[in-house]
């Protein structure tokens, strides 16, 4: 093969596999090592193009192990590329530090893993041209639905048992440390294998692991919730993308401005799945230069340092008159200057998922966030009807304060059904529906003033760990959602600008 091999180094046996099926499959020669001491080893018979080495490895770590690779003048010219979780802040820069060319976020979305290979391929400067299709003299293809059934099978079962083995020993003694590489395994082979609700919970449990002292309450709870992924594996598989996200956004051109790394292949993954292209463009590049006009959208991070950069500069034309979104932590997005908070379409904020971000570039590159709200007859003195739902009596207050300050006449409903009720009977401009209500829950009564064509403008309040929620209220015809926990002064501006003011 042109090039030389691809080494992947994984203690996972199930990611070692998949990994090298999807790769040979790609047109790819694959060797395998089970640690950081057979990788070296292996490199002394063979010199691959690239080396996949998960960060997180027994013994000698991927870390470590990319230091004595880059150190002997022997093996400098071969690309390594860090295969991480980032369960610890600054695991990205530590793999750059640590002399990676790059590094792909766990769980890899198997659909993109080819395209991210080829990219690291065609960046290294020593790097072959990416090699053509199988001919008859490359690796035979691999059964890959017969070995990934195998491997699901084997995973689900796998990780049933050890889930509950490790509820029971929370009543115990409970060895945290230990648990931790477990629970850092589900992350990547859940996201190779497709179950996208088993990694993100076996992220949040891994972090909750790290945490000093342990919070076994919440660790119970998130064990409890992997168990029960594990055990009804349908509802852990990614979601599909609905039709209307796919007509947006497919062949679209995504310029990302400015994006830390970790969002980089968060958006790979997100722009995969609708097959459009990101285009990673450097805060030192002008708004208007020539990569940038051939996208159709952009996405830019904003930094507090960034504050004075042009592409946040309101008093001139922001990338030709295309979508702009902003993206970053929500007191950074707040805390702009109102005219430039104006020039954005719409906002990505703090630790987004790429479902959401999926329905934030649609909902920017079309007219329906900005579309006003069919005018129906006040009858509080013109002032704008919303009605509340949430079982929470405390979010309910909090949300009613906010929105009345705002001048808004807000009724509170502790119920679905009691929301529907108040909307039929009231017909208000504005509905705020949280999803999770017991009984008739926020969805049941969107569909249901959908199916009754009620002139109402509806957004969702759904939980961070819940990003099929966003999907779903997409699907059924939600104008807008906001993930709690949320600023007030964020949903007042969302609401606002449902009504198009």
């Amino acid at each position: 093969m042109n090039g030389g091999p691809i080494l992947i180094i994984d203690d996972t046996p199930v990611n070692l596999r998949l990994t090298r099926i999807l790769l040979v499959n790609e047109g790819y020669e694959v060797i395998t090592a089970a640690s950081a001491e057979e990788g070296l080893e292996s490199l002394e018979n063979s010199r691959p193009q690239l080396i996949l080495v998960d960060i997180q490895l027994p013994g000698i770590d991927g870390l470590e192990f990319t230091r004595r690779v880059k150190q002997d003048s022997r093996f400098r010219g071969i690309s390594i590329v860090a295969l991480t979780a980032f369960a610890m802040k600054g695991d990205e820069q530590k793999a750059l530090d640590a002399g990676c060319d790059g590094y792909i976020t766990k769980p890899i979305d198997t659909r993109a893993l080819g395209a991210r290979v080829r990219e690291y391929l065609d960046k290294a400067k020593s790097a072959e041209p990416p090699p053509a299709p199988p001919q008859p003299d490359a690796p035979p293809q691999i059964s890959e639905d017969s070995e990934m059934e195998a491997l699901r099978r084997q995973f689900l079962s796998e990780g049933r048992e050890r889930s509950r083995e490790l509820l029971i020993q929370l009543n115990g003694n409970f060895d945290a440390a230990g648990t931790a590489p477990v629970v850092h395994q589900w992350i990547g082979t859940g996201g190779l294998l497709g179950y996208s609700a088993i990694a993100r919970l076996a992220r949040e449990a891994e972090a909750l692991l790290r945490e000093r002292p342990v919070d076994n309450a919440q660790l119970r709870d998130a064990l409890a919730s992997l168990n029960l992924a594990f055990t009804s594996p349908r509802e852990a598989v990614s979601p599909q993308i609905p039709a209307t996200l796919m007509q947006a956004l497919e062949g679209k051109r995504i310029a990302a401005v400015g994006l830390p790394a970790n969002e980089k292949e968060r958006l790979c993954m997100a722009l995969d799945r609708v097959h459009a292209e990101p285009i990673f463009i450097d805060l030192t590049e002008t708004p208007n230069a020539d990569i940038v006009k051939q996208c159709d959208l952009a996405i830019v991070h904003v930094w507090p340092q960034n504050s004075g950069s042009p592409w946040l500069d309101p008093a001139r034309p922001a990338f030709n008159g295309h979508p702009v979104v902003l993206a970053g932590y929500r007191a950074d997005l707040l805390a702009l200057d109102q005219p430039v908070q104006s020039m954005a379409r719409e906002f990505l904020m703090d630790s987004w998922q790429p479902e959401e971000a999926l329905v934030r570039l649609s909902m920017a590159l079309s007219s329906r966030p900005s579309a006003p709200v069919p005018q129906i007859e006040a009858k509080s003195g013109g002032r704008v009807e919303v009605v509340l739902a949430d079982d929470d009596p405390i979010v309910l207050s909090l949300i009613r304060t906010a929105l009345e300050n705002f001048g808004m006449h807000c009724h509170a409903a502790n119920s679905g059904s009691e929301a529907l009720k108040m909307i039929r009977e009231l017909r208000p401009q504005l509905a705020v529906l949280d999803v999770n209500m017991p009984g008739m829950d926020g969805y049941e009564v969107l569909s249901a003033l959908r199916e009754e064509q009620q002139p109402v403008r509806v957004l969702l309040l759904t939980a961070r760990q819940q990003e099929s929620d966003v999907l779903r209220g997409f699907t059924l015809g939600a104008d807008d959602y906001v993930v709690k926990p949320f600023s007030p002064v964020e949903l007042t501006a969302r609401l606002k600008r449902l009504l198009g003011r």
